[in-house]
């Protein structure tokens, strides 16, 4: 599987759900997936689909450049379970560690990530996990600049996150920091 997007494309959804985000996660867990023992393409499928589940959110909730209302975080925050039944619905077959991983991207080791806040993560979450975070502070958002190279390390270090899972992604993310986003 290459740059192949199994990303839906509904109308202005496909750009503000982020869609380079998702390609930017899927090929970091890719090239970070080795150094875990875990499958480089289940990695990338994993990180392709882990915020599939925003199509369910309005658009104008995904793009507001303002805070968002509790009602509203109510919704962002269901994007992992309903992205976990999209996949159920359209890929019946579809491997167990990547359902976790959608399902579970923003869970964190303290028992304080969503949506079932676990305490442990199989090491493909904690890679979906990981690699979402690293990207997402890279790029520039509606409501802040684009984080360096270094202070992305430095915040990604402090999540609640499996120590060799963190090491691995940067590894993996710092000697390609002069590309677009990782």
């Amino acid at each position: 599987m290459h740059d192949i997007t199994l990303w839906p494309s509904v109308g202005g959804v496909l750009e503000a759900c982020g869609r380079e985000h998702a390609l930017d996660v899927a090929h970091l867990a890719r090239r970070a997936a080795p150094a875990l023992r875990i499958d480089p393409e289940l990695a990338y499928v994993a990180g392709l689909l882990h915020d599939v589940g925003k199509i369910s959110v309005p658009v104008d909730i995904l793009v507001a450049e303002r805070a968002l209302s509790a009602s509203e975080w109510t919704l962002v925050r269901a994007h992992p379970v309903e992205g976990e039944g999209l996949i159920r619905k359209w890929w019946p077959d579809a491997p167990t560690a990547v359902l976790h991983a959608v399902r579970h991207h923003h869970e964190r080791l303290d028992g304080q990530g969503y949506p079932d806040q676990l305490r442990s993560l199989p090491d493909l979450t904690a890679l979906i996990a990981a690699a979402d975070v690293y990207v997402a502070l890279r790029e520039a958002r509606p409501y802040r600049v684009s984080r360096s190279v270094q202070e992305s390390a430095e915040i990604l270090r402090g999540e609640p996150l499996p120590a060799h899972v963190i090491s691995a992604v940067l590894d993996a993310a710092v000697p390609c920091s002069a590309s677009r986003v990782v």
